[in-house]
């Protein structure tokens, strides 16, 4: 599979507006149908404005361009917005033989395709536009469709970031009731996530729709792409509603008996599966861990999880390293104080200087608390706090980096007798 960044995506992989998605779009439609014109418009009700568009022989439109919406062929395909406005020739259909735009043009073929949110809204189109000649198939139909359907859902992410921006600007501002204004963010914030979840959702079905008809390789390529694109950025709302229910008080701390070591293991192989940067993991787990513990082995693994996706988004390539040991306490034999670590080559330097200032560290420190530089550190954070336990990260500042947090966890009796029964007989 192609590797999943583009020109048009910031690090994270997500677009920072729907103009670098346009552009995408264009970039992803212009490889797969040979077609001359291909162009993202936008609608008022009054103009439409050509957002992107790439012309491959012939400059049939122009990026930026202004049409007054009764006069433009998009206004006839907002007209029909249940299905799309197929035309083989403008010059001879009675929509567009009379129409300005084809006195100019000429004799064309023209495809346009709505972009629809879900509360019906007319947002614009997606178009063709090539000589009377051009074969249009049902391959380009489909195409153009889950172009459109993904357009759509990027246009209503774009509205939910706005309002949460705004929502938060608004809580900025007003700093009576405190503890009020937090349960509205929360709140707000786990509203926003169901709303970006169900758009997220449509892609996946269209992807997973389109992925059943016959598709060339670099079909499937961009069809993937988009699929664990998707699959990203549901992780990223999971992660905020998560974040969000910590911050309201809840998220409840669990306590009952778990297999410390199966637990590693199962985030060894979770990381495999879930890893497609290359990285290698291995398990370090010392000698003298206890087999049985009482805890909460789900937010333990989450912790570990994040670590690990946190490094190896952040570290220089090379194998990462989850650790485990027990450190003993003879003044307090009924619990384990067992410290955890994500040891990963050297994180980049311009990542590390601003993990060690923002933690208030020194450049020359080998050791300083975490602080919530990211939101997989904001929730491990949230999480080992919840837990009573403590993180940080140390640097040799030469070769590694590592994510650490200890915990104290109890004895489980049951598990101490039998082992006492054993050595009995």
């Amino acid at each position: 599979m192609i590797a999943l960044t583009n020109k048009y995506q910031d690090p994270s992989g997500f677009y920072n507006n729907i103009e670098e998605a346009a552009a995408h779009i264009i970039e992803v439609v212009s490889g797969l149908l040979q077609v001359n014109t291909i162009f993202v418009a936008t609608n008022d009700g009054r103009t439409n404005t050509i957002l992107k568009a790439f012309n491959r022989r012939e400059q049939l439109v122009k990026e930026g361009d202004d049409l007054p919406f009764d006069i433009s062929y998009c206004s006839l395909v907002g007209r029909r917005a249940d299905e799309p406005l197929v035309i083989s020739d403008t010059a001879s259909s009675p929509l567009t033989m009379d129409m300005e735009v084809t006195r100019a043009l000429g004799s064309r073929s023209f495809i346009g395709l709505p972009i629809i949110l879900k509360n019906g809204h007319f947002y614009g189109t997606i178009c063709i536009l090539d000589h009377p000649s051009y074969p249009v198939s049902e391959t380009d139909l489909r195409t153009l469709s889950a172009m459109a359907v993904f357009l759509a859902h990027v246009v209503e992410l774009e509205h939910a970031v706005a309002e949460l921006k705004e929502a938060q600007q608004i809580l900025r501002e007003s700093h009576a009731a405190s503890e009020q204004s937090s349960k509205i963010k929360s709140k707000l914030l786990a509203m926003i996530g169901q709303e970006i979840k169900t758009p997220m959702t449509g892609i996946m079905g269209m992807t997973d729709l389109m992925q059943d008809t016959e598709l060339s390789e670099e079909q499937k390529s961009y069809m993937n792409i988009i699929e664990t694109s998707n699959d990203s950025l549901l992780n990223l709302v999971t992660d905020i509603l998560d974040y969000s229910k910590m911050e309201s008080g809840g998220v409840m701390v669990e306590a009952e008996p778990f297999e410390l070591l199966p637990t590693l293991e199962e985030v060894v192989n979770l990381y495999e599966v879930r890893n497609t940067g290359g990285r290698t993991i291995r398990l370090d787990a010392a000698s003298g861990l206890p087999s049985v513990v009482v805890g909460d082995p789900v937010k333990i693994r989450d912790v570990l999880v994040k670590l690990l996706d946190h490094a190896s988004k952040n570290a220089r390539s090379g194998e990462l390293t989850l650790a485990a040991v027990n450190l003993p306490d003879t003044d307090h034999p009924d619990v384990y104080h067992i410290r955890f670590a994500v040891k990963a080559p050297l994180i980049t330097p311009d990542k590390l200087e601003f993990l060690l200032e923002t933690a208030g560290g020194k450049a020359g420190g080998s050791s300083v608390p975490i602080y919530e530089t990211s939101l997989d550190l904001a929730i491990s954070k949230k999480l080992v706090d919840l837990m009573e336990g403590q993180i940080w990260t140390e640097s040799d500042r030469q070769k590694e980096t590592d994510l650490i947090f200890s915990l104290t966890l109890s004895r489980y009796a049951e598990a101490a007798e039998a082992v006492e029964l054993n050595e009995f007989k």
